[in-house]
């Protein structure tokens, strides 16, 4: 009976083990892309943002979401995904091939597209690392 509860003591202890090392794995590769930097921008110049702002005018034929993206290991993709209140209007994936990369994507503005908006970036787990909200008037 001692030997039992020995070798079950034994096991219990390995797989507590087993379970906070994969959890320590999953929040390893969950948290190694960071967002450094972002803008919503009208114009990207000498890939850098050019015309930041919080606001836009529905003339403005597009908007761009720039990032700054810290982290990557090898070359990993997240997605900038563009909303309309909360309604998805596009999801572009973008690969990050160095620690330190920078990178954009741009929406068209067509009539009727006014209002609350917002873009986010997403890794491939679906985990938000970063979102940005402005308006179009």
């Amino acid at each position: 009976m001692k030997k039992f509860a020995l070798l079950l003591s034994f096991a219990l202890l390995f797989s507590v083990g087993i379970v906070f090392a994969q959890e320590e794995e999953i929040e390893t590769s969950a948290a190694t892309l960071i967002v450094a930097e972002s803008a919503v921008c009208t114009g990207i110049s000498d890939r850098q943002p050019d015309g930041t702002a919080s606001e836009f005018s529905q003339d403005v034929p597009k908007i761009y979401y720039w990032t700054r993206i810290n982290g990557a290991q090898d070359e990993e993709t997240v997605k900038h995904v563009w909303y309309h209140g909360d309604t998805v209007i596009g999801e572009i994936s973008l690969n990050i091939k160095t620690p330190s990369f920078r990178t954009w994507s741009s929406k068209t503005v067509y009539p009727g597209l006014v209002g609350e908006m917002s873009v986010a970036v997403v890794d491939l787990s679906g985990n938000v690392l970063k979102r940005d909200e402005f308006t179009i008037k």
